[in-house]
């Protein structure tokens, strides 16, 4: 077992634990979020053949090269053409026929020109302007390619992608299954929600906050519930944990006071401890072990504490488990809007709001303290304040991770 060990060398034990699962088919309408398992090739161009983007007249421009809005061309319209149908002719020249927005241009003509531009009279149409050749025409292939990549394995099906699969007439999809992470937690003080709280307790929130982080990040959560300060306790609700999870992640009992028995727990149901504690603050007394393909993640029993170290060890491990590509949270540089004093010590990870105003510009969100939850709130990032820090000034820039999805700033 290794021990104090940097985050780095924490997060590579804990990736190399926790292996990519295997996929399923799913409707494309729950597809919503997975992440996607297979190469998608596009089987036909999109469009699939030239259209109009406009309501308006398929022409030969030729035809009205002298048009203009005090002399305008006169086409006799031959025929009309809706989305969804084809025209019942080919154009001859002196002829114009009416299109609709998306429906197919019609053999012969080279532009559209908008109905704004022109004059219904009769059976016939007055064009005002001399319209250039294949303007206003969306080409057969302008959006996607026969034979072209248009999605790859390992990314997370946004509402854009699964639009793009129904586009290619994909009704199913082959996506990773979702890694299954039971969550438990210890502690006598702990009480479930729903019963009154007695004298010194308190509700459990890290089981709600962690269910909530696991189906964020992609896995599907097992709340296996509260359990007392024993060994005995805690190793039968791991047994029941590693029944159905391939993940299991617990909340205190980790550190190293009378009723931290967690580790003991570990190795009462036949696991091997890879580490104990880890170089940050908070999260210190954090564990992994491993018990043949499932990885037992302890953390702290520290509301802020726990979900810090879940974003530091746990998300990246369920992303990767998930199939995905990109596990790692964008890092950007912030420009620090106050002083925040405290010396020396360990790398520490500051909750803060962090904004766009031409740069990226943060804040320290509350209290820093390991059981301050309220901090959390509006908390969008966290800061990496490097270990043996002098403290940091206002006006200075600093390394920061942005808690969010790429795409939702």
């Amino acid at each position: 077992m290794r021990q104090n060990i940097p985050l780095e060398v924490a997060q590579a034990q804990i990736l190399s634990c926790c292996t990519t699962g295997g996929t399923e088919i799913v409707p494309l309408t729950q597809s919503f979020q997975r992440v996607l398992a297979e190469e998608v090739v596009a089987a036909f161009s999109i469009p699939p053949f030239d259209r109009s983007p406009l309501d308006g007249y398929a022409l030969r421009s030729i035809d009205c090269l002298t048009a203009t809005r005090s002399n305008p061309v006169r086409l006799k319209v031959v025929d009309n053409v809706s989305a969804g149908r084809m025209a019942s002719c080919t154009l001859e020249p002196g002829t114009a026929i009416r299109v609709m927005t998306g429906a197919p241009v019609p053999g012969g003509a080279d532009t559209v020109v908008r109905q704004e531009d022109t004059l219904q009279d009769g059976e016939d149409v007055l064009v005002y302007v001399a319209p250039s050749a294949n303007s206003n025409i969306a080409r057969a292939g302008e959006d996607v390619r026969e034979g072209e990549m248009v999605l790859q394995p390992g990314c997370r099906l946004h509402s854009g992608a699964v639009g793009m699969l129904a586009a290619l007439g994909k009704d199913q999809v082959r996506v990773y299954q979702k890694p299954r992470v039971a969550i438990l937690s210890t502690g006598e003080e702990l009480v479930d929600l729903g019963v009154p709280l007695g004298p010194g307790q308190i509700y459990n929130s890290n089981l709600y906050a962690l269910v909530a982080a696991v189906r964020e990040a992609g896995g599907e959560p097992i709340a296996i519930g509260t359990f007392s300060d024993s060994t005995t306790a805690i190793a039968a609700g791991l047994a029941q944990a590693l029944d159905s999870a391939d993940l299991v992640i617990t909340t205190g009992g980790a550190s190293v006071g009378e009723y931290d028995l967690v580790r003991e727990a570990f190795l009462a149901v036949g696991a091997e401890i890879l580490f104990w504690r880890i170089k940050i603050k908070p999260g210190t007394p954090a564990v992994l072990a491993r018990r043949g393909k499932q990885a037992l993640l302890g953390l702290s029993g520290n509301p802020a504490a726990a979900l810090i170290t879940f974003e530091l060890l746990g998300r990246p491990a369920i992303l990767q488990m998930s199939g995905r590509r990109d596990i790692w949270r964008p890092r950007v540089q912030a420009l620090l809007e106050e002083d925040y004093a405290k010396n020396g010590g360990a790398r520490r990870f500051l909750r803060a709001t962090v904004r766009w105003e031409g740069g990226y510009r943060a804040s320290i969100s509350g209290r820093q303290t390991p059981g301050v939850l309220k901090s959390i709130l509006y908390c969008n990032a966290l800061v990496d304040v490097p270990a043996g820090s002098s403290g940091l000034k206002a006006g200075e820039m600093v390394d920061v991770i942005l808690l969010m999805e790429s795409g939702e700033w």
